[in-house]
């Protein structure tokens, strides 16, 4: 029996498993603190026992990927995202007060945090442990069951969360299906609470519209054409080594935060492509294929996909394009001249090229460009002109921003991650993630007492019970006369109650 067969789970069996999964949930296993801290605990042990069988899995997935890289964006993420919500859990559990106003001050309004149930999780391949752990340690703490699909195109890592997600979690409660595109459409077919899912736009929408049929909410993790904007104020060095790194240094540009293509300034591109070169000596020395630290496409599909790419841009090369399909190299690319006809400015490349997009006036047309395309995932700003940087952001819409960085915001504490529009839906992260698999339920505790007062509200209805609810429980648009001589709550129901009472005693 190959290992592949080993953890494999037939489509027959999909039915009974979900049906397990979903009775686990129902019987309230997952609810307690203690048990949700016991199984975040047995996460991150099983991340930090196992980290170098899973980086050496990576690399054999991905080829020439950094050790050194790896330990930083897979392994280290996602233990530090774990530590987070073990730290966190009592307060994120902790039903949370909402103050009253003068209708409810004698009660008690709270925002409880309820499981959603049995989730899917379905992650992405080019940073397979990252994309896999990080949401699953979510579904944990918000004390949900789960059915993990890792992607079927980085195989080797697949077949070890298949082994060790056993070995360490709750099998009653956390279940891994291994398989390509025939099982995650049967999958599906079924009814879940959530459904999370990392990958690319195309499939985001297969998945939105099969959830749409249950009624059952996605958190869609997309990508989208990064655009990165450099003014004449910025350092061009700095911004051209920072911009290389998230381009090339990670993951090969396979990352769906990478920047896709740059704005600037026609008089600034020479200057800005010789630091762009410069960089990439600096990373990779002067011969890349063979450096240690330059990853490649992750399988020949990927790298047909990017070769096809350089060759309907050939015309647009300025830098790179060097291809080896026995290695699935493919070298630190730019391509420059462009505008929104070149065929490069249609699709996400999700690979080692990177785009000039030279102006005349970068303050003027940057944002008319962006606007032209889709919602980002994410945009870049270098400049130190804090007027330019707020236009920039006040009048485009994206994932998150980054000023004179890249990437960087998707490693900030206490921000959400997470696209808007074509780059995805939802949001996750610390307590984003928590949040995400949590369905937040106000409850209310009403007083028993005063029952007199509950008069305004029933019938028979007169004018005086209609004036006395608009003055004392209707909230008004503000000014400043009304601020000055605004009532406390107090002194406004105790104010209300005296005039409704001596009323009705005329």
């Amino acid at each position: 029996m190959s290992q592949t067969e080993k953890f494999y789970t037939p489509i027959s069996s999909f039915e009974k498993l979900l049906s397990s999964n979903r009775q686990t949930f129902l019987q309230g296993k997952t609810l307690t603190e203690k048990y949700r801290r016991e199984q975040l605990e047995l996460l991150y042990k099983l991340i930090n026992d196992n980290a170098e069988q899973l980086t050496q899995a990576i690399q054999k997935d991905i080829k020439n990927r950094p050790s050194g890289e790896i330990a930083i964006t897979e392994i280290s993420a996602a233990k530090n995202e774990i530590a987070h919500l073990l730290n966190n859990l009592p307060e994120y559990m902790t039903p949370k007060k909402v103050p009253s106003t003068v209708a409810f001050m004698t009660d008690s309004a709270q925002l409880h945090y309820t499981p959603r149930g049995n989730v899917l999780i379905i992650s992405a391949w080019n940073f397979p442990i990252q994309l896999l752990i990080i949401p699953l340690a979510g579904a944990i703490s918000a004390g949900c069951t789960a059915i993990i699909k890792p992607s079927e195109v980085a195989h080797n890592v697949s077949l070890l969360v298949a082994e060790l997600i056993p070995k360490y979690l709750d099998p009653e409660a956390y279940k891994v299906i291994l398989g390509g595109a025939k099982e995650t459409t049967e999958l599906l077919k079924y009814k879940f609470d959530l459904i999370f899912y990392t990958g690319n736009p195309n499939v985001g929408k297969i998945i939105n519209e099969a959830a749409a049929k249950h009624l059952t909410p996605c958190v869609l993790e997309l990508g989208g054409k990064n655009p990165v904007v450099v003014d004449d104020t910025c350092d061009i060095n700095i911004a051209a080594r920072r911009i290389a790194w998230g381009r090339w240094v990670l993951n090969c540009g396979q990352v769906c935060l990478s920047p896709e293509y740059v704005i600037i300034n026609k008089n600034k591109e020479k200057e800005f492509v010789q630091a762009l070169i410069q960089a990439i000596e600096f990373y990779f020395g002067k011969d890349v294929k063979k450096s240690s630290s330059y990853a490649r496409t992750i399988n020949s599909r990927h790298f047909q996909r990017v070769s096809k790419i350089l060759s309907d841009n050939k015309q647009y090369i300025i830098y790179g394009g060097e291809t080896d399909a026995t290695d699935n190299y493919v070298s630190p690319t730019i391509l420059s001249n462009v505008d929104d006809n070149a065929p490069i400015m249609k699709e996400e490349v999700f690979g080692p090229l990177l785009t000039i997009y030279p102006v005349n006036d970068v303050q003027k047309q940057a944002v008319p460009i962006i606007q032209n395309y889709e919602k980002p995932l994410a945009l870049y700003i270098f400049s130190n002109d804090k007027l330019f940087v707020e236009k920039i952001v006040s009048n485009t819409d994206s994932g998150g921003v980054t000023v004179n960085d890249v990437i960087t915001h998707f490693t900030f504490p206490g921000f959400p991650f997470g696209g808007t529009g074509q780059s995805g839906m939802g949001k996750y992260h610390g307590w984003y993630s928590f949040l995400a698999y949590s369905h937040e339920k106000p409850v209310l505790f009403k007083y028993s007492g005063l029952e007199k007062l509950n008069d305004v509200r029933n019938p028979p209805f007169d004018n005086w019970k209609i004036r006395l609810w608009s003055a004392l429980l209707e909230e008004k648009p503000k000014n400043a006369l009304s601020k000055l001589f605004s009532m406390t709550p107090v002194v406004a129901m105790v104010l209300g109650g005296t005039a409704y009472y001596l009323q009705s005693k005329l």
